[in-house]
């Protein structure tokens, strides 16, 4: 099913009925394939779609001075402008990370569709809210944290995030990341990245392969990373 990953994420946050799935089966979307640093929207566009994710990875970001300040990173199920609905101009860009394919969704359905579907309505607000705790949580790892807590943090993150949508094989998951969007993340130069995942090697915590990462002791990671999945607000 086209939006399937969409309905992994939803019921990852929430209880879903017969109806909210039928809603979410006929939702009429346009597809569409990005290659490797792609704009969705950029900051100033005005919106009247919202994207979902279907394949890939994306990220918000803003220049910030010289350099590129990714704000978050985005998973298959994720519909990272859902605010578009009531803030149509968009304040910061939006571009894909690797190859990405993406579905377009009308302003027009969702707000038809959220006026008689209350139900529906409450779980796309409680993806919003969370969106906003992760954003929270993405403050506090760059202000708070050292490097390799930040990149230790970031990792657990993904691989919680994916695995909320079926895209973790027991504890391998697929990144296209470079270690620049690993340091625009978060707020480090690449050397310092380079030594911080090399440290992260060094303590047999993960193992990075090309694009696939493999978490190779979960507690400690999570230990070094100040990580708790609080803050996603996943179903135990």
């Amino acid at each position: 099913m086209l939006h399937q990953k969409l309905i992994d994420r939803l019921r990852a946050i929430a209880d879903l009925s017969a109806g909210d799935l039928n809603i979410l089966a006929d939702m009429p979307t346009t597809v569409k394939s990005f290659s490797d640093g792609a704009y969705i929207l950029r900051d100033g566009d005005k919106s009247s779609h919202c994207c979902l994710l279907l394949e890939g990875f994306l990220a918000r970001h803003k220049i910030a001075g010289d350099r590129s300040q990714i704000l978050s990173f985005h998973v298959p199920g994720d519909i990272p402008d859902l605010q578009t609905l009531h803030l149509p101009l968009m304040d910061h860009d939006l571009t894909s990370v690797g190859r990405a394919t993406v579905a377009f969704i009308s302003h027009d359905w969702f707000n038809r569709t959220l006026d008689r579907a209350p139900s529906l309505a409450h779980v796309f607000w409680r993806e919003i809210l969370i969106d906003a705790a992760v954003y929270r949580e993405w403050i506090a790892n760059i202000g708070a944290r050292d490097a390799i807590a930040r990149i230790a943090h970031l990792i657990c993150e993904i691989a919680a995030r994916l695995a909320a949508v079926g895209l973790v094989s027991g504890n391998s998951f697929n990144v296209p990341f470079t270690q620049r969007n690993l340091a625009d993340a978060c707020g480090l130069s690449n050397v310092h990245v380079n030594r911080t995942l090399q440290e992260l090697r060094t303590r047999g915590l993960i193992a990075w392969e090309g694009r696939t990462v493999t978490i190779l002791k979960r507690s400690d990671l999570e230990f070094v990373g100040d990580f708790q999945t609080n803050y996603l607000h996943l179903k135990q």
